[in-house]
């Protein structure tokens, strides 16, 4: 593979391509479960195999890349969104224990020991990066770019341990506490920061950031208040809230999710035109994690007789997780587009990396 192409197309940014075939393959699972369809499950099971080998692959030609260039780990380390996509990888370690979870039960013995690992590798992962992402919005010359929604990545995948909780305290008992105790941190950590860095991604999208790269970016905060959502639930199951103001809380914010994704849509059926962006893989996980927070907010709905407010919920869920499939396919079509043009480039063309540059954008200097 010619230098160039290694050392722009691998960086941290490509996770999402795992993450969204992840996440899809958990949004597969509840259709499947509500259609009754072995077909979608059969689906489901090979966009999760799949997922997990693009993790695999994209891991390797990633740490490839840093071994062969260690000059770019330097620079993407002061790159806020660089930092910010690497937190698609515990993002990504998450969303295979769900995947693996659904499809093949609740692991016992040896199994439950790599769910834990995943669970505990994978929050202290998420916040050393968050940790790290704050350390440079306070000490570094941030240029307005840089303040794309990607920096709400480290929030996310802060409090995205959650949907593995559950099932940790429900098969290890003894792991309770500890479980309970990290899990309700990192909603701490989560809300503040949804709310500070959130408010700061918005402005400077507003105000400086509108190109069809970072139009599907600012699906994000969707993402974000559906990780909230399951996070308030959990807690209620705890006792921590009674059933009744955790329900009102997840529905207020479930309505938040619910505009947002039909700001989005309008938005990328305006802006997207052409071939597509790398970035709409950003559209997966936030979109999954809002279907999959419709069906515990319909249940509860349910539990206590608002029949009519449940179906809502559920049917505006199901009808987003519909489109993940469609969607999909679409993020694999930008990425045999970006690979087709980058095969098409003679060496000597090749778009050269610098001062921020992008080989996936023409060489244009664009947030990522």
């Amino acid at each position: 593979m010619p230098e160039f192409r290694l050392m722009g197309i691998f960086s941290s940014d490509w996770f999402s391509v795992a993450l969204g075939t992840t996440a899809a393959s958990v949004a597969v699972y509840w259709l499947s479960a509500l259609a009754r369809s072995p077909a979608l499950r059969a689906l489901g099971i090979a966009l999760a195999a799949l997922g997990a080998a693009a993790f695999l692959v994209i891991s390797v030609l990633w740490a490839a890349r840093g071994m062969a260039f260690p000059e770019l780990v330097r620079k993407d380390a002061q790159d806020l969104g660089k930092v910010s996509f690497t937190a698609l990888i515990p993002l990504e370690l998450i969303a295979l224990g769900v995947a693996l979870q659904l499809y093949f039960g609740v692991p016992r013995g040896a199994a439950l020991g790599l769910l834990e690992a995943d669970y505990f590798a994978a929050f202290a992962l998420a916040i050393s990066l968050s940790v790290f992402e704050g350390y440079l919005l306070y000490t570094k010359s941030v240029a307005g770019k840089e303040l794309t929604y990607a920096i709400l990545v480290p929030p996310i995948s802060v409090s995205t341990d959650v949907l593995l909780a559950s099932t940790i305290m429900q098969v290890a008992p003894d792991m309770r506490p500890l479980v309970a105790a990290f899990t309700l941190w990192g909603l701490g950590v989560s809300f503040m920061l949804f709310i500070f860095i959130g408010s700061l991604a918005l402005a400077a999208h507003v105000r400086e950031i509108r190109t069809p790269e970072s139009v599907p970016i600012a699906i994000f905060p969707v993402g974000v208040s559906s990780i909230l959502v399951m996070n308030v639930l959990f807690a209620s199951s705890l006792g921590f809230l009674s059933p009744r103001p955790a329900l009102m809380i997840s529905l207020a914010l479930w309505g938040y999710e619910a505009w947002n994704v039909v700001v989005m849509a309008v938005v990328s059926a305006r802006s997207l035109h052409g071939r597509p962006p790398m970035s709409v893989w950003a559209y997966l996980f936030p979109l999954t994690i809002f279907w999959v927070s419709s069906i515990r907010i319909s249940a509860m709905l349910d539990s206590i007789g608002y029949m009519l407010p449940s179906r809502i919920v559920l049917v505006a869920g199901a009808a987003t997780g519909a489109m993940i499939i469609p969607l999909w396919a679409y993020s694999v079509y930008a990425t045999a587009s970006l690979l087709s043009w980058l095969t098409s480039l003679p060496r000597e063309a090749a778009p050269k990396l610098e001062e921020g540059e992008d080989v996936k954008n023409g060489g244009k200097e664009t947030s990522p």
